[in-house]
């Protein structure tokens, strides 16, 4: 049956199972401070400082995009992290990379593809550390952005009846030889792609929880929310916006140049949607938030269990943590 190739398939997929050693790396690293409002599970760690909040990010690129295309390779650091500000109500400050190449020509492809990222998204690259020595490439970029209390997006504050919403440009194509990657970006002039990302800091005081669509795909992200939030859902996958002509398993493991999955209260759908589609995204109500430990997936009148945190695990817990909520 076409649904549980589906659930085989993104249960295997390489985006969903590198996640789960996070927990384990972050148990023995993150510490609570006072001025830390969220850390682990999040898209960037918020930062309390005065009347702001600072967002504090990295992100490596995954070796195999390094080796098919550096100059792509380049672009996608700036962009992931750019897009992981953005899935938390902030925007960008400012970027510094680390560049092991010891391949010239690599190493000219991966500073132009973050250059032209850097101008499109707005966002300077101020510094960082170069390897020009090393036998393998690679690429990493860290990030500050910014938000106040009012716009902070967490990971971690959805909550049972509330609706689950898709926002997807599916105004893009996917990288030649590279399946996964989804570009709706690179085509697009620096205000079309910087207005939609300001999309989800406006919407921010409507939405309870929300993440950018990363490497686990469309599905993967959600239950990533789902683990911080310590929460269930069922979402009717045939909803979820998609190009025409893209198959649904293709697409839910595909990574999103624009894309986000956000949680809000049924009253806020509606608003929250058409917000979403005036900014240029693709939007729909595509599930509920439910109590206890699955994540089910809806095709037409079958119904199966994708992700049960009892068992599984994207990473995302962190004992002695407590989730916050962040709308009363």
């Amino acid at each position: 049956m076409e649904i549980d190739s589906l659930v085989e398939h993104v249960r295997s997929y390489k985006g969903v199972t590198r996640k789960g050693p996070i927990a384990s790396v972050a148990a023995d690293l993150i510490r609570p401070h006072r001025d830390i409002i969220a850390a682990h599970g999040e898209d960037a760690a918020a930062i309390a400082s005065g009347g702001e909040v600072l967002l504090l990010a990295a992100d490596g690129i995954m070796q195999d995009l390094v080796e098919k295309d550096p100059y792509w390779a380049g672009y996608c650091s700036v962009l992931v992290n750019v897009n992981d500000i953005a899935a938390m109500g902030g925007v960008p400050v400012a970027i510094v990379d680390i560049i092991s190449c010891g391949d010239e020509r690599a190493r000219r492809a991966i500073i132009s593809g973050m250059s032209n990222a850097s101008m499109k998204f707005g966002v300077p690259v101020v510094g960082g550390h170069l390897h020009p020595d090393t036998t393998y490439s690679a690429v990493d970029v860290a990030i500050l952005g910014k938000t106040d209390r009012e716009h902070l997006i967490l990971s971690s504050g959805a909550a049972p009846g509330e609706d689950i919403v898709y926002a997807m440009d599916l105004d893009g194509r996917f990288t030649k030889g590279l399946s996964y990657s989804w570009d709706t970006t690179s085509h697009k002039t620096p205000s079309e792609v910087r207005s939609r990302l300001r999309t989800m800091h406006r919407l921010a005081p409507s939405l309870t929880a929300g993440k950018d669509i990363s490497n686990p795909g469309a599905l993967g992200t959600l239950g990533m929310l789902l683990e911080s939030s310590g929460a269930g859902a069922e979402v009717d996958i045939l909803r979820i916006p998609r190009p025409t002509g893209v198959g649904i398993t293709h697409w839910v493991t595909a990574y999103q140049g624009c894309g986000f999955v956000v949680t809000v209260r049924p009253e806020k759908s509606g608003p929250v949607v058409r917000s979403f589609r005036r900014a240029g995204l693709d939007a729909d109500v595509c599930g509920h938030v439910k109590e206890g430990s699955l994540f089910q997936v809806r095709m037409r009148s079958e119904v199966r269990t994708l992700f049960d945190r009892s068992e599984d695990t994207f990473g995302c817990r962190h004992p002695g943590v407590r989730r916050q909520r962040r709308r009363t």
